[in-house]
C-alpha cells in the first residue's frame, strides 16, 4: 500500500477531487502528519469518519511498525523498526539534560562496509524512502511527546550514497509547515563520499557535517574501508573545506579510537596537522564492540592521553559519552541480532 506522504501534490489534489473532498482537507492532514505526530488516519479525529476509511482504505498514513525496543540504564532506547516489504532498519533516541537526540538511519545495511561497523556486515539491501526517514523523526517525537531537538543521520548506511532522498527528507523536517526544525541541530555524517559532500555543499543548507575520518593516512583507512568506497584523503579534506566555505559550518571528525590501530603516537599527530588545515574540530569516539573481538578501545588513560595531545596541539577536541553500551546501542547490532545473524562485520581488501 503506497505511503501517503510519498504522493505528489498533484496526486493528492486528484485523489480528493475524486472522493468530491475540498483541497483544504490537504492542511488538515499534514496538521495531523507533521505537527501532532500520528501514525494513523483514524486519529485524525477532526476528518469526517468516511474520509478517515478512504484513507485508510487507500494509503498508509506511517512508514514504520515498531517491532522492538531495548532500553538502556542511562535512558537511551534503541528502536526496530519494520519496513512495508518486511526489512528492518534501527533508530536511537539519546537523552540529555540539555538536548535529545534522535540518531536516524538512511538505508537497510550499508555498501561501505566498514570493519568495524555492524552495519554494513551484510551489505546494502536497499535505500529508504523520504518518508522512511522523516517517519524515524516523528516517531521520536511522538515517543517524547514533544519535538526532539537535535538529529544525527548516523544511524544504519551512508547518507551520501541516498542523498537525494536524505535532501527531501531533510527539507521537508525543516520545513517551517511541517517539522520545522533548524538546520543546524541536524548533522549528516558520511564516511568520505566525495561527490555527496561536494553536492550537500552546492545545496547551501547550513546542516553540521560529521566526516567519519578513523585515521590520519590513507594506508590506515585501507585497513577499515573497503576500497569501493574508499576517496583519498586529499579529494575528501578538499571536499571538506568547500562544504565549510559554501555553508558556513565547522566541520567536525569523527574518530572511532582502536586500539593499535589509530592511536598511535603518529596517528594521532596526522589527525591534528589534518583538523588544523580544515579547522575542524574532533570527536573522540572509543571504540564501541560489535561483538567479534578483533577490535578494542584503549583504556581510559589511553584516551585521555591523546585529548591532551590533541588539546596541546590547539586543537578542538570532544570525547563522545558512551551512551546505551548495555543495549548495544551500536548502529546494526539490534538488527542483525533479531535476523539471528552473528554481529561481526566483514573483512577489508586493500
Amino acid at each position: 500500500m503506497k505511503l501517503f506522504k510519498d504522493l505528489t501534490a498533484e496526486a493528492k489534489a486528484a485523489w480528493f477531487t475524486a472522493h468530491n473532498e475540498p483541497a483544504f482537507r490537504q492542511k488538515q492532514i499534514d496538521e495531523w502528519l507533521y505537527k501532532r505526530w500520528v501514525m494513523s488516519f483514524a486519529e485524525m479525529t477532526n476528518l469526517p469518519k468516511g474520509l478517515r476509511e478512504a484513507l485508510e482504505a487507500d494509503f498508509l498514513a506511517f512508514a514504520l511498525v515498531p517491532a522492538g525496543m531495548r532500553q538502556a540504564s542511562d535512558g537511551t532506547k534503541k528502536y526496530l523498526f519494520q519496513l512495508g516489504d518486511c526489512e528492518t532498519i534501527e533508530g536511537v533516541l539519546i537523552p540529555s539534560p540539555r538536548r535529545d537526540t534522535v540518531c536516524i538511519s538512511t538505508q537497510v545495511g550499508c555498501p561501505v562496509r566498514c570493519a568495524f561497523c555492524a552495519s554494513g556486515a551484510g551489505g546494502l539491501v536497499r535505500n529508504l524512502t523520504a518518508s522512511e526517514i522523516v517517519d524515524q523523526v516523528i516517531f521520536s517525537c511522538r515517543e517524547l511527546k514533544e519535538r526532539v531537538n537535535n538529529i544525527v543521520v548516523m544511524g544504519m548506511g551512508e547518507p551520501l550514497l541516498n542523498l537525494d532522498n536524505l535532501l527531501t527528507a531533510l527539507d521537508t523536517i525543516c520545513d517551517p509547515d511541517k517539522l520545522g526544525f533548524g538546520q543546524r541541530h541536524i548533522t549528516v555524517s558520511t564516511s568520505g563520499i566525495v561527490p555527496g559532500i561536494r553536492k550537500l555543499a552546492e545545496s547551501e543548507r547550513q546542516w553540521n557535517l560529521a566526516l567519519s575520518l578513523h585515521a590520519s593516512t590513507d594506508e590506515t583507512r585501507a585497513k577499515l574501508i573497503p576500497k569501493e568506497n574508499r576517496y583519498p584523503l586529499v579529494d575528501i579534506l578538499d571536499a571538506c573545506r568547500e562544504y565549510r566555505e559554501m555553508a558556513g559550518r565547522m566541520v567536525t571528525f569523527e574518530y572511532a579510537l582502536i586500539r593499535g590501530m589509530n592511536d598511535t603516537h603518529a596517528e594521532i599527530a596526522g589527525l591534528a596537522r589534518l583538523a588544523r588545515d580544515c579547522r575542524a574540530k574532533v570527536n573522540i569516539i572509543p571504540y564501541n564492540s560489535t561483538g567479534r573481538g578483533k577490535f578494542s578501545a584503549p583504556d581510559r588513560a589511553g584516551v585521555q592521553r591523546i585529548v591532551d595531545e590533541l588539546v596541546k596541539q590547539g586543537i578542538q577536541v570532544a570525547v563522545r559519552k558512551e551512551m546505551g553500551a548495555d543495549i548495544q546501542a551500536a548502529c546494526g547490532q539490534l538488527r542483525r541480532q533479531t535476523m539471528g545473524l552473528p554481529p561481526e562485520s566483514v573483512e577489508n581488501e586493500e
